[in-house]
């Protein structure tokens, strides 16, 4: 297994994971509905059309030429770690460890010297990961998801670098 930089071909199986993982997760609080209709079409031409600036940081995890799952921050301070998915047959395997690891790498090394994101309250699994990795939660919010409101937590690393420990820490 490798985790690589994104290549221009590989935004359409980024789509797909981030679907399928939304529809997997997010079943009680977004409508099924749309889940199910509309959100295929708007994730693939969300990540078809998504600019990804030299300084944000978006990476695949590939396995026997397969992409398995993804990650992307975008560059602010904090930085800023929009997406993490893994495909389901590859879950709690330390893979989503692995990739928010090499984010906070590749974010101190561009000057990051903290990280934030939001997680959908209920995500437990995600929320359980989160916070066994130093983070904290600093807020809950209402962030919209494709247009619906939907609860979040807001979970911090002041300092990137409690995060890099956490992840390489065996």
């Amino acid at each position: 297994m490798i985790i690589r930089a994104i290549q221009p071909g590989d935004r359409m199986a980024i789509a797909d994971i981030h679907t399928l993982n939304w529809q997997q997760s997010y079943r009680y609080q977004m409508p099924v509905d749309f889940l199910d209709n509309d959100l295929p079409q708007q994730m693939r031409e969300y990540w078809q059309g998504r600019q990804i600036n030299d300084d944000d940081i978006v990476l695949v995890a590939e396995d026997n030429d397969k992409i398995i799952g993804f990650a992307a921050a975008w560059h602010a301070e904090p930085l800023y770690l929009d997406n993490l998915h893994v495909v389901e047959a590859f879950r709690s395997h330390g893979l989503g460890r692995r990739l928010m690891g090499e984010i906070a790498k590749q974010g101190a090394e561009n000057g990051c010297k903290a990280i934030d994101l939001h997680v959908v309250i209920g995500n437990e699994r995600a929320e359980k990961l989160y916070l066994a990795l130093g983070g904290v939660i600093t807020a809950t919010e209402d962030k919209p998801l494709s247009g619906i409101a939907v609860p979040h937590y807001r979970i911090s690393w002041p300092d990137i670098r409690t995060l890099i420990a956490k992840t390489t820490a065996k």
